[in-house]
């Protein structure tokens, strides 16, 4: 690789035009790099304001990499309930939980499936919060009239971790607002540094260059952004691929019996990198899977088990249903058509077992 080659490995002109590809899809938005998603999320969230003794709404079924940073900030996350059928945000029980301690919601959409962002965002702008779009796992993503995933919330993170539809192996990148906003986030993620101003005609620190706000070391590395450029080239290739993958897992086992397909909101393009599953014998299911050797898992155990979070208690029955019933199966551009086909073979091979085992017992 070039980049590797030249020395330039820390930062470089690989991560300026990674930022501009990126902003460039993202309805001219401006994009700043970073070394991973939590690092994006907790910088977003400082920008805002959130912080110590303030309310950030946000899923349960989640990653911690997602949910980490509001108890990072100092905040306390607030666990919003999801639509079982879609995966997506329960906009409704979203807007109950809003307090005049709340500062913004921070909206996932999970495993790609895109969650109902323009109500969303009508409740945000009612309520005077910040809307952050979790979008790490949707790059790609469209709604109806065109517009992609992370366009709509005042911030975005997408995560260009390795399994994800642009793989930078790591990083990503958080979608501001406006071009000051952007240069905040840009000293944020080098200690606060200015670094046009940081250093003298020598190249040496210069005195009289202020630190004014202290950040954090979330740079992106020449290297990643390298790879993200590289892959990012066939994102309407990867694209294709996985509306291949999803069209065919729609059409094999939607009469399957036993087993439901998270449905994705009418008229949106999700950018699966897994297909998700609702099963009542899930746990079977998922461990007739494994022994077939299909790379299947739960995708995620819901936070609010965690006591570190300390987040207010909540009924959330539709992430319990999900929680119980939920298995992901491989969707991404890099599954084969003809991998596709055994995942069925097998899912369906595994359901007439246990439907088999169930009549004898």
């Amino acid at each position: 690789m070039p980049v590797l080659e030249s020395g330039q490995l820390a930062a470089g002109a690989k991560v300026h035009a990674l930022e501009d590809a990126i902003g460039s899809l993202s309805s001219g938005k401006e994009a700043v790099a970073f070394s991973n998603m939590s690092m994006a999320l907790t910088i977003a969230l400082e920008i805002i304001g959130v912080g110590v003794g303030d309310e950030v709404l946000t899923l349960s079924l989640n990653c911690l990499s997602s949910n980490s940073p509001i108890k990072n900030v100092g905040a306390t996350p607030v666990w919003v309930d999801v639509n079982p059928q879609t995966a997506t945000m329960d906009t409704e029980d979203a807007e109950r939980k809003i307090t005049p301690r709340t500062k913004a919601i921070i909206v996932y959409h999970v495993a790609g499936y895109l969650a109902e962002t323009e109500r969303l965002r009508a409740v945000c702008d009612q309520a005077g919060i910040a809307l952050i779009e979790d979008a790490n796992a949707a790059f790609g993503s469209q709604y109806s009239n065109g517009s992609n995933a992370g366009s709509i919330g005042d911030f975005a993170v997408f995560s260009f971790y390795a399994n994800r539809q642009v793989n930078g192996i790591e990083g990503a990148a958080l979608i501001c607002p406006n071009a000051d906003t952007a240069q905040r986030a840009r000293r944020l993620r080098r200690y606060g540094v200015d670094e046009n101003r940081f250093r003298d005609e020598r190249g040496e620190i210069d005195p009289t260059a202020d630190v004014a706000e202290i950040g954090y070391s979330a740079s992106m590395t020449n290297v990643n952004a390298a790879c993200a450029l590289a892959n990012l080239r066939t994102l309407d290739e990867r694209m294709a691929a996985v509306r291949r993958n999803r069209n065919l897992y729609n059409n094999a086992l939607k009469n399957v019996e036993g087993v439901d397909l998270v449905a994705a909101l009418d008229g949106t393009d999700p950018a699966n990198w897994v297909m998700l599953l609702l099963c009542e014998r899930r746990d079977d299911l998922l461990a007739s899977l494994k022994a077939r050797g299909i790379g299947s898992s739960c995708l995620h155990q819901p936070n609010h088990i965690y006591s570190g979070f300390e987040g207010r208690e909540s009924s959330l029955p539709g992430t319990l249903h999900l929680s119980q019933r939920m298995i992901a199966i491989p969707c991404g551009w890099w599954i084969d058509t003809q991998t596709i086909m055994q995942v069925i073979q097998e899912i369906s091979a595994s359901i007439n077992s246990l439907a088999l085992n169930t009549r004898k017992s």
